[in-house]
């Protein structure tokens, strides 16, 4: 099939009648460029295939789609492992209208308060004592409202069951009234009681009893309660006999539970409910709450509302000392005070001297970017969700289980599915957005929209105003807190594998939107990711950052650079001049902490100070890094398009000292602290592995293990720039080099004998004691050993046999108290390991004739016998008096 065929059967695939992608959408999913892409569809369109829009990007679609069926796709790959549409289970999300859909939250922070209300009113046979805690002020009488009334529309109890309230905090001076007050009395049982009265217990028979501020029932009074909990059964005051009664009830208070209340009284309430304060409701909910006290007082006075983005800011984030009571009572104060002076006004303009003792309140007008929030009495106020709105939660749900089957293993088949069940989901929206698009919500899709505006600006973003709105869509569906049951970690992580820039971007526009998105989880993180894949360049290996002084400079550069470039090249961290380079430096590592560094960092910066950061960030990379001084947008400009096109990172070195006037260090392993460099000809495996040795034994904060390509070492040798080396201790390498002035350098096949272990004495006796340069010393005998063994060995494992000869080195330094040099005790390794698999592969019998050695000789091969019983039964040989005689060669002239 030609490349022109497979996009336009992608596109098939991907597109319904009135869906559009974009060439990069196509470019991620067939792996071509996006040159190629926009090659082929322009073919396309002059056969009148496709048809494309105006816009940037432009957006293609399939012409006469008709017929296409817009479902979800079935996709034919070898080792997809994800559940067809068929077997995916239909979630019904449901949200029905009953009492609590007044109550804001009802399906978001307060979703877990309505379920367990739900519960206790249901629970047969005549549900279960409800207990809410909370602040003053944050509802808990609304809320026991809203229990009674979902009992009514539930038939738990008749249409004509009481709602009996009592406020014991009335009677607290009183426990005797109180007590009469709730059990009734009667004629003569007291002074006064002239008549027999019935009590609040038989008020409230076949209904609720609701006591507000519970903690002021006296000890004794909880214990006439729980028994009638129990029983059901109760006296009144002056009467022996019993009376029943079927009274369901709901409790509140202020105060802490277990401090004011019996451990039997509070046992006998089944269901605990905390309202928690406003201020730690979602932003959402907070702006709703605020959006329906001033749309009841725009119905009375009959007048539009607008209130100040100052305003907004002042009673969503603070806290008011009576929570939602006070928040009530200040909005109609602040309608009253603009009343009186904007009568004659078309609209009441709310600003903030019309908010009541404005000064008590605690907040900074300054620190968030919000919007005016309109207030329309002509139209009627959104409280329940209807039908078209539940079914675009539901696509949400059904999206995120399809996805959560999705086989992550298989790399290029999970982004694909990806991809396509995104795109599917995001043309759904496209057709309902509007759904949310209420007045109500759009201060909120106005300080939405701002924000993101701010974030793709910063990271060269180009996607149009109309995606933003539809993102927004998604995060005010995101405000409802909706369960889901998946692992969210799975799918998070494989993104940040395959779009680790989409997904930093993602977490920055998180971060940007604050308390806007207050309550939502994981899985806007999720979505976000998949909508920046779209317009953000993966390929680049190198990572850019602009740090400058002043509050705007770098992330200013970084704006300008990354649009020109399109995508996400150069992330910034501005450096006000009333901030340390401490904190500078703290700021740089925590975003080197999050990238991969390995291929290379290029640090633009703008004065000397921040040029001498290389020493404080250097434990924070894995890769080379260039530090450009003097910066300017004009350079980041350059250096961006390099980097877009992957050119290597030291021809980007080169020409930064060619081309610009500015000051550049390039930075490949030379530390700015002491150092050890390692250069081997042979490559850097055994580079790597000797730095792997070395660093397990020093102190890293205070000596860095650099390796080195052999050819840059030469040069900057040839340079003769003594500050190259001047922190250098020692130089590794493979092979002999130039004459250098005061630097040690050791060949690494020399490093065990003895003036090759002097040498590395000599660089490291300031960073380890003898003991553990013993053990650095053992650890190089195994590497090199492993090293000349393994290529060697045909049967053993190389490993294993290391550590069975390193056993046998050890106990002949016991035995005749020595400690064999480096070079000996590699000869040992090798010889003793090659000895063991030349006797399991020979026939050699041992001739009976007996040879004649001295009593040192004697003493040796008895020694040997016993140091090698384990290893001659393990492998089943056994030594002869030859082999005995081979050993004892390499050892006459050093034992004692």
């Amino acid at each position: 099939m030609q490349a022109k065929d497979k996009v336009y059967d992608m596109m098939k695939k991907m597109c319904g009648e009135n869906v559009q992608i974009s060439a990069t959408e196509l470019s991620n999913v067939l792996h071509l460029s996006r040159q190629v892409i926009s090659h082929y569809l322009n073919r396309l369109f002059e056969q009148n295939l496709v048809q494309k829009t105006n816009s940037r990007p432009v957006y293609w679609s399939i012409k006469n789609a008709r017929g296409i069926e817009n479902e979800e796709i079935t996709l034919d790959y070898k080792n997809l492992k994800t559940s067809s549409e068929d077997n995916i289970t239909k979630i019904n999300y449901q949200q029905e209208t009953n009492a609590f859909s007044v109550l804001i939250g009802c399906h978001g922070s307060q979703k877990n308060i309505v379920e367990q209300c739900k519960a206790a009113v249901s629970y047969p046979p005549n549900g279960l004592p409800i207990l809410i805690t909370g602040e003053s002020g944050v509802g808990k009488s609304f809320l026991a409202k809203l229990i009674y009334q979902y009992a009514l529309e539930q038939k738990v109890i008749s249409p004509k069951a009481p709602f009996v309230v009592l406020n014991c905090a009335d009677y607290a001076n009183n426990p005797e009234l109180l007590s009469a007050t709730l059990l009734g009395y009667k004629k003569g049982s007291f002074t006064g009681a002239n008549n027999d009265k019935e009590g609040l217990l038989n008020q409230a028979d076949g209904g609720y009893l609701f006591l507000d501020e519970i903690h002021r029932l006296s000890y004794a009074n909880q214990e006439k309660l729980f028994i009638f909990m129990d029983t059901g059964k109760y006296r009144q005051l002056g009467d022996n006999e019993w009376k029943k009664s079927d009274v369901r009830f709901i409790f509140a208070t202020t105060e802490r539970t277990e401090e004011v209340l019996l451990e039997t009284f509070r046992r006998r309430i089944a269901v605990h409910i905390h309202i928690q304060s406003i201020i730690n409701r979602p932003f959402v909910e907070r702006l709703q709450m605020l959006h329906l006290f001033y749309y009841k007082e725009a119905k009375k006075i009959q007048k539009n509302i607008v209130v100040d983005k100052h305003v907004v800011e002042a009673l969503c984030f603070s806290k008011p000392k009576g929570n939602i009571g006070t928040l009530q009572n200040v909005i109609q104060l602040s309608c009253a005070n603009a009343f009186t002076k904007q009568i004659n006004q078309p609209f009441l303009n709310i600003m903030l001297e019309e908010i009541p003792n404005i000064s008590d309140i605690k907040f900074n007008v300054t620190s968030r970017r919000l919007s005016p929030l309109r207030i329309l009495y002509s139209k009627e106020l959104y409280q329940v969700e209807d039908e078209e709105v539940l079914k675009v939660k539901e696509k949400f749900l059904t999206f995120f289980q399809k996805i959560s089957q999705i086989y992550y293993e298989n790399i290029e088949t999970a982004k694909l599915e990806l991809a396509i069940a995104f795109k599917k989901l995001t043309n759904y929206f496209k057709k309902h957005s509007d759904l949310l698009f209420s007045e109500q919500n759009l201060f909120i899709r106005e300080s939405y929209l701002e924000k993101c505006r701010m974030i793709t600006e910063r990271y060269g973003i180009h996607c149009s105003e109309e995606a933003l709105k539809l993102m927004y869509c998604v995060v005010l569906t995101f405000q409802d807190d909706m369960i889901l049951k998946f692992d969210f970690y799975k799918i998070i992580n494989f993104i940040k594998l395959v779009s680790p820039k989409a997904n930093y971007v993602a977490m920055k526009l998180e971060e940007k939107l604050g308390a806007i998105i207050t309550g939502t989880c994981k899985c806007l993180e999720i979505i976000n990711t998949l909508f920046f894949q779209e317009y953000i360049i993966e390929t680049i290996e190198l990572q850019g950052l602009i740090v400058a002084h002043g509050n705007a400079t770098a992330s200013s550069i970084q704006s300008v650079a990354n649009q020109n470039c399109g995508t996400f090249v150069f992330e910034s961290i501005d450096m006000p001049m009333n901030i340390s380079l401490r904190e500078t430096v703290k700021k740089v590592n925590a975003y080197l902490e999050k990238v991969d560094t390995s291929k290379g960092v290029i640090l633009l910066v703008d004065m000397g100070s921040l040029n001498q950061m290389y020493s404080s960030i250097k434990n924070h990379l894995s890769g080379d890094l260039l530090i450009m001084n003097n910066v300017t947008t004009a350079i980041a400009l350059d250096v961006g398009m390099k980097m877009l096109q992957n050119t290597s990172f030291k021809y980007i070195a080169e020409q930064a000292k060619n081309i610009y006037k500015i000051g550049v260090q390039y930075f490949e392993g030379i530390a700015q602290g002491n150092n050890i460099i390692i250069s081997c000809m042979s490559g850097l495996g055994i580079s790597d592995k000797i730095k792997e040795i070395i660093t397990r034994f020093i102190n890293n904060e205070t000596m860095d293990v650099i390796t080195m390509d052999y050819n840059n070492l030469k040069k900057l040798i040839k340079e003769k720039n003594k500050d190259n080396f001047k922190h250098t201790k020692l130089i590794i390498t493979t092979s002999n080099l130039p004459n250098i002035t005061n630097i040690l350098w050791v060949n690494v096949y020399d490093i065990l004998d003895g003036k090759g272990e002097r040498c590395l004495w000599e660089a490291l006796k300031s960073e380890i004691n003898e003991q553990k340069f013993e053990d650095l010393k053992r650890e190089f005998i195994k590497f090199f050993s492993m090293e000349g063994i393994a290529s060697r060995l045909t049967f053993l494992n190389p490993s294993i046999v290391i550590n069975e000869v390193e056993n046998v080195t050890y106990r002949y330094e016991q035995y005749y108290d020595m400690n064999l040099v480096g070079y000996i005790k590699l000869n040992l390794y090798m010889h003793i390991a090659f000895m063991i698999e030349r006797l399991m592969t020979s026939e050699y019998h041992e001739n009976e004739n007996k040879i004649e050695c001295t009593n040192k000789e004697k003493e040796f091969y008895d020694v040997s016998k016993d140091i090698f019983e384990e290893i001659e039964k393990r492998y089943h040989i056994k030594l002869s008096q030859y082999e005995l005689s081979l050993l004892y060669d390499m050892f006459k002239n050093i034992i004692l």
